[in-house]
């Protein structure tokens, strides 16, 4: 049964990463596709603009429960992060739910003036990977432990941003390269083990937000700094939700805003 056949039913999502950029235009677009009662779980360490983002949405969609997550995913630990899923279903069951999905949008760049041989930080790499690894496995268990009991005929989604720089290599961005490769890696493993959650690793191309603009500043190789002008997030979310709602892809595949 493809995606858009759990759209417009009552929904349990997640999004990472949701106060700006790619992370807030997909949590607004996700809200849109959410039947009644359903559940959106918006985490981030920037308070403001998620209460901001959280008001927008529940006066477009008032049928949609928007609850905030104020979380540093660079310092949490598990039952923090345990914490924040339980207050978001607020004592209803996960059974409840037609859908459920988990979308892994927070990350960072990096230092990206930094050479492989600059890397001499225990304490600096540990804390990157942190962000952009270790809480995004451990964040992906407690969501589908959640929802492990629940019937059969419930959609479980997984989706991990992911980026051309997990399986190319670039100079300037040894660790978000490493970072990323990983998280593919783990949810092409993930869709191994779990069958019955169809998992997507999507790769948004160049988009305009905070992170390039520091990746232009910071690089310096020709390369990235050639690269032009980037999409917008209105149009990379677009064609994610597109390429959901067709429910065409393999299971743990690496998809491209470029692919045909």
């Amino acid at each position: 049964m493809d995606e858009s056949c759990y759209w417009n039913q009552k929904t349990f999502a997640i999004v990472t990463g949701a106060s700006r950029g790619i992370g807030r235009t997909l949590a607004e677009k996700i809200s849109k596709q959410m039947g009644a009662d359903s559940v959106l779980l918006l985490i981030s360490r920037d308070e403001k603009d998620l209460d901001s983002l959280q008001k927008a949405i529940e006066t477009d969609r008032p049928s949609v429960r928007v609850h905030v997550g104020v979380t540093d995913l660079s310092s949490c630990d598990e039952s923090a992060l345990n914490g924040v899923v339980s207050s978001a279903l607020a004592g209803e069951s996960a059974e409840s739910f037609a859908h459920a999905l988990c979308v892994h949008n927070a990350g960072s760049l990096g230092d990206a003036t930094k050479r492989c041989t600059d890397l001499v930080s225990v304490n600096s790499c540990v804390q990157y990977f942190q962000l952009n690894l270790a809480s995004v496995v451990v964040l992906n268990a407690i969501f589908l432990r959640r929802f492990a009991s629940s019937p059969v005929q419930q959609r479980k989604t997984v989706v991990n941003m992911s980026s051309l720089c997990g399986v190319e290599p670039f100079s300037s961005l040894s660790l978000y390269c490493t970072g990323k490769a990983g998280r593919d890696m783990f949810f092409k493993v993930l869709a191994k083990e779990e069958p019955d959650v169809r998992v997507l690793n999507y790769a948004p191309g160049p988009v305009e937000t905070n992170m390039r603009t520091q990746l232009l500043h910071q690089s310096w190789t020709e390369e990235i700094k050639s690269g032009g002008l980037g999409l917008t997030t209105e149009i990379t979310c677009d064609r994610l939700m597109a390429i959901l709602a067709g429910d065409s892809y393999a299971s743990g595949a690496h998809v491209d805003y470029y692919d045909p």
